[in-house]
């Protein structure tokens, strides 16, 4: 299989757009985890 591009282009770059949707997701999927983490703690601590 030949790669198709030249050496001298640059790679192409996802828009803003979805790297917001990512940073979102993380954002979201970071603070779920601390939430269901202290929920844990706090069920199994008494």
């Amino acid at each position: 299989m030949k790669h198709t591009t030249k050496p001298e282009e640059p790679p192409v770059e996802m828009p803003d757009a979805w790297w917001y949707k990512v940073y979102f997701a993380v954002i979201v999927t970071t603070v779920v985890v601390i939430g269901l983490l202290q929920a844990f703690t706090y069920y199994f601590s008494s």
